[in-house]
């Protein structure tokens, strides 16, 4: 019997309908992971000899799981009732992958990363050789992975972060996640760094920042200090930068969006509350061997605080004297960043080997290979930084002496 076009259809339509999710997973059954942070074991204990292959390093990796049943009471207002709504569980072995099923056996819920917002890399790990790029692979590898889930190394243990116990927030890793954000309020702190933007740096070779974070003496917080310098030939980690060194990275990568620049008036304090507007990169690469880079800044914004009560800011020249001011602090800023980038760590965490990539890239192919290494081209070349501040606000004026 032949099969008509409709019997056909109607059996493709049944195959459509009758198919189902086969590989379903109820949600009350998955274990939602939304921090992970990997540290060096506190002690080497020597175990059994396995056979088979073992990797040259060892992690204790701690995972934060979320407890939803303790999240909100009923009514939907937060709980009270006593007990955490999250779990921290730390595994060790040789491979991230190995521990990830070493959870099988001791949790109930299999671990889910579809929600992780934070991986928290202590410094003692990100300073060995290629072991940044390393324990990022399983993360990168993970089809449930995000590529917007938040990086960090660390000051100390990384675990010590995730136990941290905010006031305000049931779950530590939301507030880690929130304090990463606040770049925009202070120029001090790097942007966050996401885990896909850190993929494109390691398949590039190309030295980038990452945010540093510390655990505070008080349990109850965290706090961002710095940025740690990460080479891209071998992804470890050179060092950190502090804060004010970190302020003029931003000023020269141009992820200064708004922050306070002090400047210094008839040796009083001015508080200038600036907003970037323009940052160009120009380079001269008509010597190869020395390529001289102009980077100009230009920002606006107005007078936030003065301590400079003789200083009359209803005049025009007044007002020079603070952008003057405030012009110097940032090239001092921006020249902290460059001397620590070019002397002490050899690596363009700044991206200009890059721009010269992108612009000049016949030029780049001669030096390319020996920008960071061989003949360390970056450490050689000449960077000039040409701010322009303008002072549009001045703000109310005390003239009671007056």
């Amino acid at each position: 019997m032949l099969k008509t076009p409709v019997s056909v259809l109607f059996m493709l339509v049944l195959l459509v309908l009758t198919a189902g999710c086969w590989d379903r997973v109820e949600i009350d059954e998955r274990g939602f992971v939304i921090g992970v942070a990997i540290d060096v074991p506190r002690t080497q204990q020597k175990a059994e000899p396995e056979k088979g292959p073992r990797g040259k390093a060892r992690y204790a990796v701690t995972y934060q799981f979320v407890v939803p049943g303790k999240l909100q009471s009923a009514g939907g207002s937060k709980s009270t009732a006593s007990g955490q709504a999250y779990l921290n569980l730390t595994s060790e072995g040789d491979a991230l992958f190995d521990i990830d099923k070493q959870l099988a056996g001791r949790s109930s819920r299999f671990p889910y990363y579809e929600h992780l917002k934070v991986i928290a890399i202590s410094d003692k790990v990100a300073g060995n050789d290629h072991e940044f790029a390393r324990v990022l692979d399983f993360f990168l590898r993970e089809p449930e992975m995000r590529r917007s889930a938040k990086v960090f190394i660390t000051a100390g243990e990384a675990r010590n972060i995730l136990n941290v116990e905010p006031s305000n927030e049931k779950l530590p890793v939301m507030y880690i996640n929130s304090v990463s954000e606040n770049s925009v309020k202070n120029a001090s702190i790097l942007p966050e760094t996401k885990l896909g933007d850190i993929h494109e740096h390691l398949l590039g070779e190309r030295s980038f920042v990452v945010q540093r974070m510390m655990s505070a003496e008080d349990r109850h917080e965290v706090k961002l200090e710095g940025a740690a310098v990460i080479r891209g030939k071998n992804s470890q980690m050179a060092g950190a930068l502090g804060p004010e060194e970190t302020e003029g990275l931003n000023l020269i990568t141009g992820k200064f969006r708004t922050g306070n620049v002090k400047a210094e008036v008839n040796n009083k304090l001015v508080v200038c509350d600036l907003t970037m507007k323009k940052r160009t990169i120009a380079a001269d690469v008509s010597d190869p061997q020395h390529i001289r880079f102009r980077i100009r800044i230009e920002a606006e914004g107005s007078i936030g605080e003065s301590y400079a009560q003789s200083l009359d800011l209803l005049k025009r020249k007044s007002v020079d004297r603070v952008e003057q001011a405030a012009e110097r602090e940032i090239v001092r800023l921006t020249k902290a960043a460059i001397r620590k980038l070019q002397r002490d760590f050899q690596a363009d965490a700044m991206g200009l080997g890059a721009n010269l990539q992108q612009n000049h890239y016949k030029v780049w192919k001669q030096i390319g290979d020996h920008w960071e290494k061989g003949k360390r081209y970056f450490t050689q070349c000449e960077i000039q930084v040409e701010p322009r501040v303008i002072i549009r606000r001045t703000g109310t004026v005390d003239r009671s002496k007056r």
